[in-house]
């Protein structure tokens, strides 16, 4: 076939085939070499199979073999007792000499090239075990094969001090032998393939429009390695191929468009001379129109730099593919880029794995370096390039040196990684840097809004500037909380220290406890340091004089934990703008501390008992926003707000002293958004200036025992849109309530008391009903959130208007009276949490909302029956435990996309309606289901009595593809009713490929029993990449209080189904990942899918929605038992309905498979 460019398209289906014998070398040698190959995108068949005595090669061995690039032998001292071995070497043979270009290279592996061609020494000796059983026709045959390939120039184990140098030279000798198109990748990738596989589903394959991947993350996290990886993996999938490295530095060359022009159009053109076209732009936008290629642009740092080389989606043809690597995400998004690729940092046993490589050319560190390994690879904190450069610096070095090492980088980053950072850093504007250095030495776990705050009033501009070292990767938000890599961290304060490492006086900030006690012991600040920080034991205070600042003239950061002060405070820095004084000692704040230029005050702990005493602040502090009094446990009252004209947040959190609040709070009705008073519980009343805040967004009185009643004025507070009342005696929301129009939360969790009418007098007990009121909802139109949990509601007292509630998300009613909760929640199409734990009288209920992701009914100890759970159609966790009388939850087995059901103790419902809903979990569902139960169902007839179980994946021989396995374990404990302090844990090992995964189910704790119970837990292949032939052990730990007393395990496939030619679009094998609801946190999990042992991409109808859509289509499911043999098939069937025009169920296939 010629292409457009003229240039005969190879016709190669893999790159190399790889003949083995396998018990010697499988899992050593060939196991590491295979894996480099794989790493470095080389497309490699290697046959796992081992045909039955008397068999001849399957047509797919002989068609691999003829369709293979480079012909890789390993020839081992077990090799030629394989009659298997030996006629995979006869067809290398005639393939090479028939002339089709393949490429013969042999391995001797322990092995003389002599004993090869003679077949004498031990390798002779495995030759002539096979003289009896052979005619003299085919031994001939095979000695001349021997001879022949021993004759052939290729690698000998003796050349070479370990296998480790070798199959890194095998590795380069074989890309330099396959189309200069591949690009080398490191030695030692850890990692790769499966962060590949991510970039894959990106990529949309069967899609015929242009589309950017981008590849988005900080520096040395392996971005360009796995552009190359993909670059590799998928490049045989187009007409043109371009990978233009290190973009942003050529740009910024003279000739740099020019070279980046030229690049690309020889590339993709396929013209090697040094042809110039005479309109560079007009020809990059042009020459591509008609072709489907994919272009690589690594490293990118502004979208004027692709503009400027007139690089466009407009220019390349349908199906086109650019991947982008860069540390700005702005960049993406001003690219319109949706599908994003950020890779995370290495786990724990990658980390182990990449130093061990790289400092002592093994998989495992020594014995007596492994303690130092660790604590390099939580140095490195996951990235890449950190532990390439450590580990290659230490390689051959011995302990001491070791430790030296690891001691000094505490000190002084090292200059390769450091340069390698620092290049984010040089592209901020002033601003930018100098919040990016405020936080790696002050800020880093401190909430977002509370350090914007502090930057804003240092005209930082922290709105753009954090956004842009976010989009950087030089920052992350977790939980709201600034966080930072802790190489990007010693990065800032290594630029801090300058070239003047010994004279901490001439920094700009001080943050170690021993720099910064040097210059005030010693009076030796200067106008250098902007920001100071000095945190001392809790229980030893550091005492300094208040002088040894009055030379820090230019401070406007000062952190300070429990340090006292003595002197006066006349000389102190006047420019502060964030002064945090935990444990303060005083009773009342110094007059003469002169703050005029404060905006964050942060004294938790403090030892205040008044802000300030009868004598008031010479000025208003006009520019402070933030005030922090939280846990000063002797505060009686607030300050007068008259002196804090602008305050915007108050937090006054479990100060146990104060009793009231200043009513000059009044002052601040245009200002205070957020007022939080939790665990005063010696405040009784607020002050009705309170209600006059108009600004007022959040108000929090949780804890404020004494508090019994909210004024009818409340409903004043027309921008509340937070109102947390938990745990107080409170007996009633005002009638004016209804003009919270914005109240989006509104907690009274632990209210007792919320129904009772104080004005009713009558003391017949046996009135008692007539003094309560239900809670009146009416016209809280925007409640997102209701927590009504155990206010001691009655079936009478459940609000009549609760179904009303359209925009409700989240209602908790858990630890309530009711029996029989009549209210509607099939209305509340938004409602996706529902809280009814410890509802111990609840016998029934009305209905359920037809949007819930999670209904929490535990310990509901007399409830019979779910409402109908089948219109519950987005479900996806569903907590039943200890609801003893529970039999019946109608249409929860037709639910396809549940996670996580909990069911322990559930021993009234029948154990074939258990069975049922195990037989309903969808493939995917990590979290599992847990029922009480012995023994696990009959349709699991292989089974192992520990905690693990071993498998060989088989070949289902027809068109199905493996999409996940169902792991089966009973388990029991000595404890009863109690949450296990371990986190659950399946391990996985494929010992085929060497690859060990570890996953925690989607769900909590496990909760133990003395009763057993059964766990099911479903795993899709996405995450593990299970091939036929790969031999894998599986492991389920419940911690040291969980015995594991069986476990099994069931494959599940789906079937690919062949249409004619004229249907027929190219797609993935692979089903696209389902995105989870939650967020990764949930749980990253990697997916690993490796092309080079699958069967080529299938041309596959678009019309079947399966093939792209759900899990849970299962064809048919294998069980697997013990001793890694495929196991007997079983008729259990799985259906899954496909959303077309009409939906039908899915056809299911039963066959056997040959054992082998």
């Amino acid at each position: 076939m010629i292409d457009s460019s003229g240039q005969t398209r190879e016709r190669w289906s893999y790159d190399v085939f790889f003949s083995f014998r396998g018990p010697d070398v499988r899992k050593g040698f060939v196991a590491h070499l295979y894996k480099s190959l794989l790493r470095s995108g080389i497309y490699t068949f290697k046959d796992d199979e081992e045909l039955a005595k008397g068999e001849s090669m399957s047509p797919k061995l002989l068609k691999a073999i003829q369709t293979s690039k480079i012909l890789l032998v390993v020839l081992s001292k077990s090799y030629a007792s394989s009659s298997w071995c030996l006629d995979e070497l006869v067809h290398i043979m005639r393939c090479r000499e028939s002339g089709a270009g393949q490429f013969v290279l042999p391995i001797f592996y322990r092995v003389d090239p002599s004993h090869v061609r003679r077949q004498t020494g031990s390798f002779g000796e495995s030759f002539d075990k096979l003289r009896n059983r052979h005619p003299e026709r085919k031994l001939q045959q095979w000695r001349e094969a021997l001879t022949q390939v021993s004759h052939f120039l290729g690698y000998h184990t003796r050349n070479w001090d370990n296998d480790a140098q070798m199959i890194d030279e095998v590795t380069r000798d074989i890309l330099e032998r396959l189309p200069s198109s591949y690009l080398h990748l490191p030695t030692y990738a850890v990692g790769i393939i499966s962060r590949v596989s991510r970039i894959k589903e990106l990529m949309c394959f069967g899609l015929d429009d242009v589309q950017i991947v981008g590849i988005w993350g900080m520096a040395g996290i392996g971005k360009t390695t796995l552009a190359k990886a993909a670059f590799n993996k998928f490049s045989h999938r187009f007409e043109g191929t371009s990978f233009l490295e290190n973009f942003r530095d050529y740009f910024k060359k003279p000739e740099g468009k020019f070279h980046l022009q030229k690049k690309l159009l020889s590339d993709i053109l396929r013209r090697r001379d040094d042809a110039v076209f005479n309109n560079m732009d007009h020809a990059v936008k042009q020459r591509f129109r008609n072709k489907r290629v994919l272009v690589v642009i690594d490293d990118v740092e502004d979208v004027v730099q692709l503009h400027s080389v007139a690089i466009h989606l407009s220019c390349f043809g349908p199906g086109s593919r650019i991947i982008i690597t860069t540390r700005n995400k702005h960049l993406l998004e001003q690219l319109g880029v949706v599908n994003i690729y950020s890779p995370k940092e290495l786990n724990a046993d990658e980390s182990l794995d990449l130093v061990s490589w790289h400092a002592f050319k093994e998989s495992e560190p020594p014995e007596e370096f492994l303690q130092l390994s660790k604590n390099l690879v939580e140095y490195c904190g996951g990235l890449p390039l950190a532990m390439e450069v450590l580990g290659a610096f230490l390689y051959k070095r011995s302990v001491p040196e070791w430790k030296s090492t690891l001691e000094s980088l505490k000190r002084i980053p090292d200059d390769n990684i450091q340069a390698k950072l620092q290049i984010s850093f040089d592209g901020l504007n002033a601003l930018q840097k100098d919040i990016f250095l405020d936080i790696s030495c002050f800020f880093i776990g401190m909430d977002k809004d509370y350090v914007g705050c502090i930057l804003h009033g240092c005209k930082l501009d922290p709105g753009i500037g954090l956004s842009v070292l976010k989009e950087r990767c030089l920052i992350t938000v977790h939980d709201n909380r600034l966080m930072m890599h802790d190489l990007l961290r010693d990065m800032g304060r290594y630029i801090v220290q300058g070239t003047s490492r010994s004279n901490c006086e001439t920094w700009s900030r001080l943050w170690d406890r021993d720099h910064v006690i040097d210059v005030l012991a010693n009076y030796s600040g200067t106008d250098a340091t902007e920001g100071l920080s000095l945190k001392a034991e809790v229980t030893a205070v550091e005492n300094f004089e208040a002088k040894a600042f009055s030379n820090l003239r230019k401070l406007r950061l000062l952190q300070l934990s429990h340090v006292a002060l003595n002197g006066s405070y006349e000389n102190f820095p006047k420019g502060l703008q964030w002064l945090c004084w935990l444990g303060f000692p005083e009773e009342s704040f110094p007059i003469n501390l002169h703050l005029r230029s404060l905006v964050v005050m942060d004294m938790q702990k403090s030892n205040l008992k008044r802000l300030w005493n009868d004598q008031k602040p010479h000025v208003p502090l006009k520019e402070l926003k933030y005030l922090d009094l939280s846990h000063s446990i002797h505060l009686i009252e607030t300050p007068d707000f008259s002196y804090l004209p602008n305050l915007e947040k108050l937090l006054l959190i479990n100060c146990q002293s104060l009793v009231k609040v200043h009513k000059s709070i009044q002052v601040l009705q245009g200002s205070l958004i957020l007022l939080n008073l939790s665990g005063c519980i010696k405040l009784g009343e607020l002050p009705l200036e309170l209600y006059t805040l108009k600004s007022l967004e959040t108000l929090i009185l949780s804890g404020c025992s004494h508090i019994e009643r909210l004024d009818d004025a409340l409903g004043e507070l027309e921008s509340l849109t937070t109102l947390k009342a938990d745990h107080t005696a409170i007996t009633q929301i005002p009638s004016s309530s209804y003009k919270l129009k914005k109240l989006k939360e509104l907690s009274l969790h632990g209210c007792k008391e919320l129904w009772k009418d104080r004005h009713y007098t009558n003391s017949d007990e046996s009135s008692q009903v007539a003094l309560l009121r239900p809670l009146s909802l009416a016209g809280l139109n925007s409640l997102k959130t209701l927590r009504l949990g155990c206010c001691n509601l009655t079936d009478e007292l459940v609000p009549e208007n609760l179904g009303s509630l359209s925009s409700l998300e989240e209602l908790d009613l858990q630890g309530n009276s009711f029996r029989n909760l009549q209210t509607d929640f099939a209305g509340l199409l938004s409602l996706q949490i529902l809280k009814l734990d410890n509802c111990s009288e609840l016998r029934s209920m009305f209905s359920l909302p037809k949007k819930v992701r999670s209904l929490y009914a535990r310990n509901c100890t007399v409830l019979e029956r779910t409402p109908e759970l089948k219109e519950c159609s987005v479900l996806q966790s569903l907590h039943l435990t200890n609801c003893y009388n529970l039999v019946e939850t109608p249409g929860l087995e037709e639910l396809k996309m549940v996670r996580v059901i909990h069911m322990e103790m559930c021993n009234s419902i029948p154990y074939t309606d258990r069975e049922r809903i195990m037989q309903g979990g969808a493939v995917g569902s990590s979290g599992g289901i847990f029922v009480p139960g012995s023994s696990l169902p009959d349709w699991v007839n292989f089974k192992n009595g520990t905690r693990s179980i071993s498998f060989t994946v088989p070949d289902p021989t027809l068109n199905f593809d493996l999409i996940g396995f169902t792991v089966w374990t009973t388990y029991v404990s000595q404890q009863d009713d109690v949450m296990s302090a371990c986190t659950p844990n399946i391990t996985l090992k494929n010992q085929t490929k060497g690859d060990i995964w570890s996953r925690n189910p989607a769900t909590e704790h496990i909760r133990m029993y003395l009763e057993k119970h059964i766990w099911q837990g479903h795993f899709s292949n996405e995450d593990f990449l299970l091939e036929t032939g790969d031999q894998v052990e599986v492991s389920v730990d419940f911690g040291d209080e969980v015995t594991i007393l069986e476990t099994g395990l069931t494959l599940a496939y789906r079937e690919v189904t062949e249409v004619p030619n004229e249907q027929l679009t190219e797609i993935d094998d692979e089903v696209p990942n389902e995105q989870p609801a939650e967020t990764d946190d949930e749980v990253d999990y990697e997916v690993l899918i490796d092309e080079s042992q699958r069967r080529p991409p299938r041309k596959v109808g678009m019309g079947l929605k399966t093939v792209l859509g759900a899990f849970g289509l299962l064809a048919f499911i294998v069980v697997l038992g013990k001793h890694g043999s495929p196991l007997r098939r079983h008729n259990h069937l799985r259906r899954n309905k496909i959303e077309k025009d009409k939906e039908k169920d899915a056809t299911v296939h039963i066959f056997s498979f040959l054992d082998y």
